[in-house]
Formats: structure tokens, C-alpha cells, sequence
């Protein structure tokens, strides 16, 4: 997808200093992950849509996300929301660490409660 910088950004970039995690939520095929990984590019990358992957962050999510290198963009995070509370942890042990933790799903209802429950 090809690159159109706007004024999300700087919200997104300030969001990574100033929150240990970043969730961008909105409609598929939007740039949702196209703007993360260009404004995180050092980033670890964990496709969720994957069911290989799927099926390994279900089985064994603690050790999935200690192997990972942080910062981590976990792209269509909808897929696999019980990853939420396992970060949580992983945040609450290192709450001074700002954007470790980068998220993208489908702005829907269940992922947003998912998302205020657990790392609110």
C-alpha cells in the first residue's frame, strides 16, 4: 500500500511516547499496519490472521510473546483477543517502557471491550 502521510501520525507517534501500548483500530484496508510499520520499523511483526500463528498464540501465548522482540506489532489483534491479558502482564512488569506493545484490529465492539478490560 503506498505511503500518504497525514496528521494521524504525529497522534500515533505521541501515543508510542507516552503509552506503553498503541492500538489503531478502523476499516480493512485502511493503512492501519502500512502506518505502523512505517512509523515503528524496528518493530517485530506477528500477523494474526495466520491460523498457524493463531493456533500457536491460543496454545502457548506466554512463551509466543517472550520470544518476541519488543517492540511488537501484532497486526488484526481481533483474531486472537485473549493475547490482551498476557501483555497486560508483560506491561504491568514494565510499566516505564513506552510504545513496546503495537496493535491493529477491526473497529469493532467486541475488540474494543477487549481492549478497555484488560488494559485499560
Amino acid at each position: 500500500m503506498r505511503f500518504i502521510p497525514g496528521a494521524i501520525q504525529d497522534v500515533v507517534l505521541e501515543a508510542g511516547r507516552n503509552f506503553p501500548a498503541v492500538v489503531l483500530t478502523g476499516p480493512r484496508r485502511a493503512g492501519k499496519t502500512t502506518l505502523l510499520r512505517r512509523l515503528f520499523p524496528r518493530a517485530s511483526y506477528v500477523l494474526l490472521e495466520d491460523p498457524d500463528v493463531q493456533a500457536r498464540a491460543r496454545s502457548d501465548p506466554r512463551a509466543l510473546i517472550e520470544e518476541l522482540r519488543v517492540p511488537v506489532l501484532f497486526d488484526e489483534i481481533q483474531n486472537v483477543p485473549e493475547l490482551f491479558a498476557y501483555i497486560r502482564t508483560g506491561i504491568d512488569q514494565n510499566s516505564r517502557a513506552m510504545g513496546q506493545w503495537l496493535f491493529t484490529g477491526s473497529q469493532d465492539t467486541p475488540l474494543m471491550q477487549g481492549v478497555s478490560e484488560s488494559m485499560a
